[in-house]
């Protein structure tokens, strides 16, 4: 078993060396020797299925409400992947979480310790977005069935691995112009807050984000001559 600890610990460093594009801002965290595994088997925004471009991260929590059901504010980043189930063995991508201790404590301080529940971010690259989530269902580790749901069910420990049905992101923790809690999303045009196209064509009820692109496409079109 602390042979295939290892291998899998060995792909997750190669396979981040080797990302197609790097992590968005919140996402970025340092490689340590003590290391965890959430493996999700579907994860959503809204009932819908993330994108092969949009990314998920694991977080310590530096504050619980007081039942510790939920996270009041959340701490450093200790892993997360880009969610491209393609290059994920059987369409179920390992999220890693590294804790606190071993060769690498200098550059893992404040991550997880013994006990410790995650915290767990969804980034929607297209809106430029970070969402809460809600684990859902039961949680197998190793041989063990977990029922006792969220965050009950996920206290990190070393070489722990633990395979999840679903992860729900609902509410927005971070909206592209930084702020928490906020609203603001880009737009069609690429705009944070945008309102998208504006500019509109008349004679083929297209929208067009600026008004060069309205100027090229907006044309009528040409009638033949006998």
């Amino acid at each position: 078993m602390q042979l295939l600890s290892y291998l899998i610990i060995f792909a997750s460093f190669i396979g981040s060396i080797h990302s197609e594009s790097f992590p968005p801002n919140l996402f970025t965290y340092n490689q340590g020797t003590f290391q965890a595994f959430y493996f999700f088997k579907d994860v959503r925004i809204d009932s819908v299925k993330v994108d092969d471009d949009d990314w998920v991260g694991t977080f310590n929590c530096i504050k619980w409400n007081v039942d510790s059901t939920a996270c009041s504010k959340i701490g450093p980043c200790v892993g997360s992947r880009k969610w491209d189930i393609s290059k994920c063995g059987s369409g179920v991508c390992d999220l890693p979480a590294m804790g606190t201790g071993g060769e690498s404590s200098e550059v893992t301080q404040g991550y997880l310790d013994s006990g410790e529940y995650p915290v767990f971010l969804i980034y929607d690259n297209s809106h430029g977005v970070y969402y809460k989530t809600i684990p859902e269902g039961d949680v197998k580790k190793q041989k063990d069935i977990c029922r006792n749901g969220y965050p009950y069910c996920y206290g990190w420990e070393n070489f722990g691995f633990y395979f999840i049905q679903t992860l729900s992101g609902r509410e927005i923790y971070m909206d592209c112009g930084g702020k928490l809690g906020g609203s603001a999303i880009i737009d069609e045009c690429g705009a944070c807050g945008g309102a998208g196209p504006q500019y509109l064509c008349e004679i083929n009820r297209e929208s067009y984000c600026t008004e060069y692109e309205f100027q090229q496409k907006c044309i009528e079109p040409e009638t033949e001559t006998e």
